[in-house]
């Protein structure tokens, strides 16, 4: 009862063999609806690589509108309104302020085509701690219920920047960190999470003042007491090998580095001990 996540994007905006700008999907199922975290751009050309049909795709949430987060929005709506595509299903849009702004100004730049009119925008209404968050049904086989929580996080003070928890019928958790600095409402909100999926953007000894390097990625997968942690967003002054090195002297658990293209199961701790039984 966990999910899949299939990486679309493992890098940053400069360009890199096997890691483009960021993108993922998620599904409760192997056929099922899927949901985008972020759709940079070649998030849309990366889709068919791994193999997921345009239809499937049902949801995009976004952790914030950097343009390597969020461009291929765009070319989604354009994909979607092609007439070789057909009747599109309807789409949800999940994001910070400024969702709005980004959909509703796209036609005076790409004309209509760059609106979709069978999309619905949802702009995450913030508490005074800086929480928010939605819950949704996918219409799959299993109708799961997926469980959206978010925290604004410390990557950009000019505009709202968003981590996400996603949990899945069955307990399984996943936490998206979104691009953000070592920011201690991350871990608060990844806490006991399964997958923890986090920016790695620059080694240690190039550590940008609003994103992570592999040791304080580690110390919030550390502090949240995730199980399993996956680095990503790699920029191309990291390696990923070493990263993971790095990582490991702060995170005892499992450490796994993210590159286009990859797997990764969502398995809560019941799901793994009821199958070792």
């Amino acid at each position: 009862m966990g999910a899949t996540l299939i990486v679309l994007g493992a890098g940053s905006i400069l360009p890199r063999a096997g890691h483009g700008p960021a993108g993922y999907a998620l599904a409760a199922d192997a056929d099922g609806p899927v949901t985008l975290l972020d759709c940079g751009p070649g998030t849309v050309r990366a889709l068919g690589d791994a193999g997921i049909e345009l239809a499937r795709v049902r949801r995009v949430v976004f952790s914030h509108f950097h343009l390597d987060h969020c461009l291929d929005l765009y070319a989604l709506a354009f994909a979607r309104r092609n007439p070789a595509f057909g009747a599109p299903p309807r789409l949800e849009l999940h994001g910070p302020a400024g969702l709005r702004a980004l959909f509703d100004e796209a036609p005076a730049t790409f004309g209509e085509w760059g609106r979709d009119p069978n999309a619905t925008l949802h702009e995450v209404a913030l508490d005074a701690d800086g929480c928010g968050g939605f819950d949704a049904t996918d219409d799959g086989t299993r109708g799961a219920p997926l469980r959206f929580r978010c925290v604004r996080n410390g990557h950009s003070t000019a505009r709202v920047t968003l981590s996400w928890r996603v949990e899945f019928a069955g307990g399984a958790a996943l936490l998206y960190t979104g691009d953000t600095n070592a920011d201690a409402r991350v871990a608060v909100l990844g806490r006991g999470a399964d997958l923890f999926l986090a920016e790695c953007s620059h080694p240690d000894e190039a550590a940008p003042p609003k994103h992570l390097t592999p040791s304080s990625a580690a110390r919030l997968a550390r502090d949240a007491g995730a199980r399993r942690l996956v680095l990503t967003h790699f920029y191309p002054d990291i390696e990923p090998g070493a990263a993971r090195e790095r990582a490991s002297d702060v995170f005892d658990g499992v450490i796994e580095v993210a590159r286009d293209g990859r797997v990764f199961e969502i398995e809560s701790g019941t799901d793994r001990a009821s199958r070792r039984g």
